[in-house]
């Protein structure tokens, strides 16, 4: 016996016009709207995994202005050295 898959169907309310250009153009890719809003929520999901938390963010830009600072410097040290 075969098992049916579930699914589920999500709604959504859009101008007729936009709808219609946007089935247009799938269309010219040789694309569906379903398979191309399935792809969107695919490549959503798998972006979302791979986006630092808040705390890494700010650890992150923590990080960023300690080197600028640092390239700053040695930057205004060469300028020095050069014009001597």
């Amino acid at each position: 016996m075969t098992t049916k898959r579930q699914r589920t169907f999500i709604s959504i309310e859009i101008d007729p016009k936009t709808k219609d250009a946007f089935s247009k153009k799938l269309g010219e890719e040789g694309k569906t709207v379903t398979g191309a809003l399935k792809q969107f929520i695919e490549d959503y999901l798998s972006k979302e995994e791979s986006i630092p938390n808040s705390q890494n963010l700010t650890e992150f830009v923590k990080r960023l202005e300690e080197v600028e600072k640092k390239v700053g410097i040695e930057n205004a040290q060469l300028l020095g050295e050069s014009v001597a």
